[in-house]
């Protein structure tokens, strides 16, 4: 299924694939094994970082207009609904490629 991945050291917005829950740590990176959903759309897409971002070596971070506060590492959009299951994102590319980031 397509989902971006926010590369906050890259300072880009890039296209990738995930096929299953278990695809989300991987391809957040930056030794992650756990992730947390901090943020949800009100369109229901849903962004995942490294639950445990601040005890990994510092790669940078990410913050989206009007947001109160910084997410750090990297950080997966992708599509969910009702239920919590995936599906496409909504959001695009461009949508959410105008984020500060940090590092």
């Amino acid at each position: 299924m397509k989902a971006f991945k926010i590369n906050s050291a890259e300072r880009k917005v890039e296209e990738i694939e995930i096929n299953s829950w278990e695809d989300i740590a991987p391809a957040i990176g930056n030794e992650c094994t756990t992730f947390a959903c901090p943020v949800t759309f009100e369109n229901e897409d849903t962004i995942y970082v490294d639950d445990e971002g601040l005890y990994h070596p510092f790669e940078g971070g990410f913050m989206m207009e009007n947001w109160n506060y910084p997410c750090v590492g990297n950080g997966i959009l992708q599509g969910t609904d009702d239920e919590g299951e995936k599906h496409r994102a909504i959001n695009h590319k461009g949508r959410i490629g105008g984020n500060d980031y940090l590092g």
